[in-house]
């Protein structure tokens, strides 16, 4: 069978999370809202992707949607947690990540970094925070471009790996963040021009699920980024790496994410680069 030959690891691990999903949308059938509809949906996902896969090589669109497939259904998956995390783990967990915070760094990340408030900083990190949802494509896209499948495969592997730990996190320690947690917040607003006061209400309209601070997928998904163009092209990396640095503190500046978080995507996002890493280039695994 095709699918056999043409399954790979990223192929297992996507797979598997959309199984798990399915699996959690069952088992909590009653307390989720609309639960065919997202049943339905996750059905059609897996046999997409198991036709993408068996189909391998039949024509140029499949051969592009068989590499891009996650990033083109990572959007509902994503979305779909807003329909079922609040339902099956209601209590959020923000007030053991403002202790985290306080323990650690002795006050609230989005206090101590207030002093970067400022009209025209706050509209270049809100961009710097919107880059997220594309670093991760345009690194697929070059390695793509390049044919250089295996590195694809890795890179893709990794990726998958860190987005789904990241949304497990969210279902195991949903958190609002401090934007809406910490209720002092609201008597120092952010000070945005036209790009913030444009970009952050979409984003909010846009994210269905409130209860994905812990880790920081942004940090994560980003720095993940930044390492593995760091091996395949240094002055890609180079010229990325102001556009992650901002982004990391977009997280905390614009008030989406604890400190707490950030370490967290970042620790994370270095043990999936290595894991990543020596799975695919130290053990010589074949066909993956």
């Amino acid at each position: 069978m095709n699918i056999l030959k043409n399954i790979r690891l990223f192929d297992y691990i996507n797979l598997s999370y959309y199984l798990f999903m399915l699996t959690i949308i069952v088992l909590h059938y009653k307390a989720i809202p609309n639960p065919i509809f997202l049943i339905s949906v996750y059905i059609a996902i897996i046999a997409a992707s198991l036709y993408l896969i068996n189909k391998n090589n039949h024509t140029r669109l499949t051969r592009i949607l068989r590499y891009f497939y996650p990033f083109i259904f990572i959007g509902f998956v994503f979305e779909s947690l807003g329909f079922i995390v609040p339902f099956i783990n209601p209590y959020n967990k923000d007030s053991l990540f403002i202790e985290l915070d306080r323990y650690i760094f002795g006050v609230d990340m989005a206090y101590l970094f207030n002093f970067l408030n400022i009209k025209g900083i706050t509209d270049y990190l809100q961009l710097a925070y919107l880059s997220y949802y594309f670093l991760p494509i345009f690194l697929i896209y070059y390695l793509y471009s390049k044919k250089e499948i295996k590195k694809l495969n890795y890179a893709l592997f990794a990726l998958s790996m860190g987005y789904y730990i990241s949304y497990v996190g969210y279902i195991i320690f949903p958190a609002i963040g401090p934007r809406y947690s910490l209720l002092y917040l609201e008597n120092i607003p952010l000070h945005g021009g036209f790009i913030y006061n444009f970009i952050h209400p979409i984003l909010n309209s846009l994210e269905h699920i409130k209860q994905d601070c812990f880790p920081s997928g942004h940090t994560e998904i980003s720095v993940l980024v930044l390492l593995i163009f760091k091996d395949e092209n240094k002055k890609i990396a180079l010229i990325i790496l102001p556009i992650v640095l901002s982004l990391i503190l977009s997280t905390v500046v614009l008030r989406y994410h604890y400190g707490f978080d950030v370490i967290s995507g970042l620790t994370i996002a270095l043990l999936v680069y290595y894991i990543s890493k020596y799975i695919y280039f130290e053990k010589h695994k074949h066909n993956i």
